[in-house]
């Protein structure tokens, strides 16, 4: 078992267990991960795991999270057992919304965008005292990602910057920086390394090549759009009207209702569209428990964020997809990796806020 480092949020090492139950540990592409910890409480250092102290597995900056519960139960056989878990440190974007600057209704952003989602960082969790976080610092700009036009007014930033990055493809982190004593927070791009490209060695993952255990598929239309018919300022018969999507027929055209009475400039109603449907995309979702001895090997031959090929001939399944998920799985019985290969599967609660956030009430005067 790896080591786990205890941190204040200082970034101050207070102790080291490397003793425990089990450890799971979820590295995530498109929003921060999370973790939990299982492990008696008589083990050395234990009592320095508690609320807001931070984890770290092995020396590892980009396996750092913050503990967020803490709970302690005694079993049949009188051992009190510990558990701690919480979210990776990227979920301090998730404390803060966005503000739009003093006079205007909506923060608007277009640019690449890394410098779009590096703004809202910067203005929400920096520019404004009263949401300043004073340990973050934002890493260099490198221009990344394609252009974005983006307003917003009053999200929460985390799952703004949750947007931006699945409709882009750059992922987003916050690690620590012990030499400055800082949080950093910055992008991060997944390589290539699918069977349809020649700039890198490909990765495949299949049954044939004998580096998967098991595999679960999925392909749901569930929640799926794929025409938006968009709808601005004005009210009754006098609303602007904008459609924008496939050009999909019958039983393969799927609409959904868009309310952009937000926006004001008539050109922008068929952007609003097109980040509609990309949280509305069909969902194809492979789970895989990778073997760990297979022919490629984790963080060196691939890691989350990267493109990749999954193949199960017997599924006649062939897909070039990102790796949206790592959890690592430390046990006594040994170390195990599932993998999340293209979009995760929404949980209820998520599809709840979603059907929830989509709710209007089209007006006629």
């Amino acid at each position: 078992m790896k080591p786990i480092r205890i941190l204040s949020p200082a970034l101050d090492l207070q102790g080291e267990v490397d003793n425990y139950l089990s450890l799971t540990f979820c590295r995530s592409y498109h929003l921060p991960g999370k973790f939990q910890l299982v492990t008696n409480c008589k083990v050395q250092n234990t009592d320095k795991l508690n609320i807001n102290s931070l984890i770290m597995l092995g020396a590892d900056k980009y396996k750092t999270a913050i503990i967020r519960h803490k709970e302690i139960k005694s079993n049949e056989r009188g051992e009190e057992i510990l558990t701690v878990k919480g979210p990776a440190l990227g979920v301090i974007t998730q404390q803060r919304i966005t503000i739009p600057p003093t006079g205007q209704a909506y923060d608007i952003q277009e640019d690449d965008a890394e410098t779009v989602m590096k703004h809202y960082v910067q203005r929400n969790c920096k520019d404004i005292p009263e949401m300043k976080f004073p340990m973050l610092a934002i890493a260099e700009n490198k221009n990344r990602g394609p252009v974005v036009k983006w307003q917003s007014r009053y999200k929460n930033l985390g799952e703004e910057l949750e947007q931006i990055s699945k409709l882009t493809g750059l992922g987003w982190r916050i690690y620590p920086d012990f030499e400055q004593k800082r949080w950093i927070f910055d992008i991060c791009s997944g390589r290539d390394f699918s069977v349809n490209q020649n700039t890198n060695p490909p990765v495949i993952f299949s049954p044939e090549f004998e580096n998967i255990s098991s595999q679960e598929f999925t392909d749901s239309l569930i929640g799926f759009a794929n025409y938006a018919v968009v709808a601005g300022q004005g009210e009754g018969v006098d609303r602007e009207i904008v459609l924008a999507g496939s050009d999909a027929t019958g039983l393969d055209k799927h609409v959904v209702f868009v309310d952009a009475r937000d926006i004001k400039n008539s050109a922008d109603l068929s952007e609003r569209g097109k980040v509609k449907l990309a949280e509305h995309k069909r969902i194809i979702s492979l789970q895989s428990e990778i073997l760990t001895k297979g022919p490629f090997e984790y963080e060196k031959d691939w890691d989350v964020g990267d493109i990749v090929t999954v193949q199960n001939k017997d599924w006649n399944l062939t897909l070039d997809s990102r790796i949206t998920e790592v959890e690592e799985i430390y046990e006594a019985g040994g170390f195990k990796l599932n993998v999340t290969f293209g979009s995760s599967l929404p949980t209820l609660a998520r599809k709840l806020k979603s059907a929830l956030g989509e709710i209007k009430i089209e007006s006629t005067r």
